[in-house]
């Protein structure tokens, strides 16, 4: 394992890392770039990393356990052959020592016998048979390589389940569970009728139309984020589709397998007999499971960590957690996708969430890399060189029906015609993790290897279009701007605030209550505004908190505790943490929550001015440009007294000259 899968991730880290610097470079999407040298250092490429030659190995030494058990076959029938022979002749007539030696090969047939059909009954594996180390250490660098790619899957759904949030689901409730439903079947619906007009069965379509209907999350809302369109009415909206899409994937993975009938009967433990009402009740055992691990972690749990104050305690319970529940999900029957899922909606929504979500990032980022590499490499630039025109037509095919779907689905949901075509045409690629059932599909041969690697080239090509297909979508279609709103309900908020806000001329939010929140403060309170100051050390609020000024402890990245600081009815936010990366998580947490406030930020260094900009403050201090400022005025009026005293000079010499003339 160590050479071949030293070897492999060395490759395929190093592409990654060629792939990255230059798409960032250019500006482009890194997950692109690994598509693209997936596919080149692929076995349908270069073949950087020996596949095809793990092929042909495996191919060779299948072709001698063929051979080995037809010889073995032979060699059994012979010896029954002689012992039907000497049943039939007891050979009585016989000298003793011939009668002895009649035993003796009774005997050996019998061991021979016994023997074959042991190592027939267990199944013996390629490894048992042919004793091949160099197959052996590729094939488990193999299985390791794979694993490594399985875990980035893991790690891509526990990212989206820590990042779902049930504030988020109500705001999207008609969108996420009615436009979703509406998209999905759809899709599949089609999909089915398209597969049996060209004489396929409808589990195929099944299977294809499932794996159309998926899109990519994470490629589709980086792109929402990069034209500055991420936090609009439309692109929340069609985000509720998305993390539809994301969660159907769960029983899907769940629901295909039994309906092509893919699952190992033998092994798989069945609580009843029906396997739906079985699935049923474990899928409902595991969201209970869920729930009160959910709400256990945020009243117990997580505060104790807290008050540790350690990363490392905080990463390892993240990955407990993680490792849990999918082993949880592992023994109930159920996929360890769904657990992946389920351990990002229990870290999720607590005080912690952002301190976990930043401290597993690196590890899913390199995984996640290695995952699109690996998908990239799936792809057969022979098939699709000998097979141009169908490939290109299911391509043209497979994104104009998902884009109809989608536009049908977002448009009965309500939005308007121009927004719902753009957003429609937005999500019109098959994702990333889609690949997982149509490998489902592939080994349960409900779809043949032609379709297979149409499909694969399809979803590949389709999310490498994904940037530009958004940027064409959202500058060329015309939308209409939308009116802004704000969620202006006091149900989050004190009476005690509520009375303040009232009977103030305007609100205000201050996260942050170090010496600049607390000279705003003053400032707003002195010229009649309501204010209420957010900060994580109830030190800084006990002065405000004894003033009678309304004050919430917590995090203000946190949407929950800047809804109870009143975020929906403030004209004016101002965050003054010293942290960049924090303000700049405050800032697109208080323009999602009120997308008409006006957002003031202070950051320390200049090249964090533009994503506060970008995230949705209006106005942004930097320390750099403000100090440099500041010396620069120092030097100048430096420089001008020095000139000043200079000409006084002058002109003290030229009347003492005068005078003396």
């Amino acid at each position: 394992m160590d050479e071949f899968f030293v070897l492999n991730i060395s490759i395929i880290l190093f592409s990654g890392f060629i792939a990255g610097v230059i798409c960032k470079y250019f500006k482009a999407s890194p997950l692109i770039g690994y598509l693209v040298v997936g596919a080149l250092i692929g076995p349908g490429g270069l073949d950087l990393t020996r596949t095809r030659e793990y092929q042909k190995e495996l191919e060779a030494e299948q072709t001698r356990v063929a051979q080995v058990e037809k010889e073995r076959a032979a060699t059994l029938e012979h010896y029954q052959e002689l012992e039907e022979a000497d049943k039939a002749d007891p050979k009585d007539f016989r000298a003793e020592s011939i009668v002895q030696e009649n035993v003796n090969l009774r005997r050996e047939i019998s061991a021979i016998k016994g023997e074959l059909e042991k190592q027939w009954r267990q199944g013996e594996t390629l490894a048992h048979v042919v004793h091949n180390s160099k197959l052996e250490r590729m094939h488990e660098g193999h299985y390791a390589l794979e694993a490594a790619n399985e875990f980035g899957v893991l790690l891509l759904l526990f990212a989206i389940g820590i990042e779902f949030t049930f504030a988020q689901l109500a705001s999207t409730a008609k969108y996420m569970f009615v436009g979703g439903a509406l998209q999905m079947g759809l899709t599949i619906a089609l999909g089915i009728a398209l597969c049996m007009i060209f004489k396929l069965s409808w589990v195929a379509g099944l299977a294809l139309g499932s794996v159309v209907a998926l899109s990519s999350t994470a490629l589709v809302y980086k792109s929402f984020g990069d034209l500055g369109q991420a936090d609009t009415k439309r692109a929340q909206a069609t985000l509720g589709l998305l993390i539809f899409q994301d969660v159907a994937l769960v029983p899907l993975l769940l629901i295909l397998p039994i309906v092509l009938g893919a699952g190992d009967s033998e092994t798989t433990s069945y609580w009843f007999n029906n396997p739906w009402v079985d699935m049923g009740l474990k899928s409902t055992l595991f969201c209970a499971i869920v729930l009160a691990l959910k709400k256990g972690s945020r009243l117990f749990i997580v505060p104790f960590l807290a008050n540790l104050r350690s990363n490392d305690v905080v990463i390892l319970y993240a990955i407990v957690v993680l490792a849990g529940m999918c082993v949880v999900a592992s023994a109930l029957g159920l996929t360890p996708a769904l657990g992946a899922l389920a351990a990002g909606i229990v870290l999720g929504e607590n005080r912690l969430t952002h301190q976990i979500d930043a401290l597993v990032l690196p590890f899913r980022e390199a995984f996640s890399a290695m995952f699109f590499i690996s998908l990239g490499m799936l792809t057969d630039f022979s098939y699709v060189f000998h097979h141009p025109s169908t490939c290109f037509l299911a391509l043209v095919g497979a994104v104009a029906f998902k884009a109809l779907c989608a536009t049908f689905a977002l448009r009965a949901c309500g939005m308007d015609k121009r927004g719902a075509l753009a957003f429609g045409v937005s999500i019109s690629q098959i994702g990333e993790l889609a690949f997982m059932l149509l490998s489902v599909a592939f080994n349960a041969k409900a779809i043949n290897e032609t379709t297979y690697n149409t499909m694969l080239f399809v979803s590949v090509a389709s999310l490498v279009l994904t940037p530009n297909m958004v940027k064409i979508a959202l500058t060329k279609f015309g939308m209409p701007p939308e009116d802004p709103e704000a969620n202006k309900s006091d149900e989050d908020i004190s009476p005690a605030l509520v009375r303040a806000i009232n009977n103030a001329k305007s609100h205000a939010v201050i996260v942050g209550a170090g010496p600049m929140g607390r000279t705003v403060a003053k400032t707003l309170l002195v010229r009649g505004r309501s204010v209420c100051l957010v900060d994580l050390n109830p030190v800084n609020l006990q002065p405000f908190k004894q003033s009678g000024v309304p004050t919430v402890q917590g995090n203000g990245m946190d949407y929950e505790v800047l809804q109870h600081a009143g975020i929906g009815r403030a004209q004016l936010v101002f965050v003054t943490a010293p942290n960049d990366a924090v303000s700049l998580e405050i800032v697109k947490a208080a323009r999602a929550l009120n997308p008409t406030v006006a957002i003031a930020a202070r950051t320390r260094f200049g090249v964090n001015v533009a994503p506060l900009e970008r995230a949705g403050a209006q106005l942004v201090l930097c320390e750099e440009e403000t100090i440099a400022a500041d010396m620069v005025d120092l030097l100048e009026r430096h420089f001008a007294a020095q000139a000043a005293t200079e000409a006084a000079k002058k002109i003290d010499m030229t009347v003492a000259q005068v005078s003396h003339a």
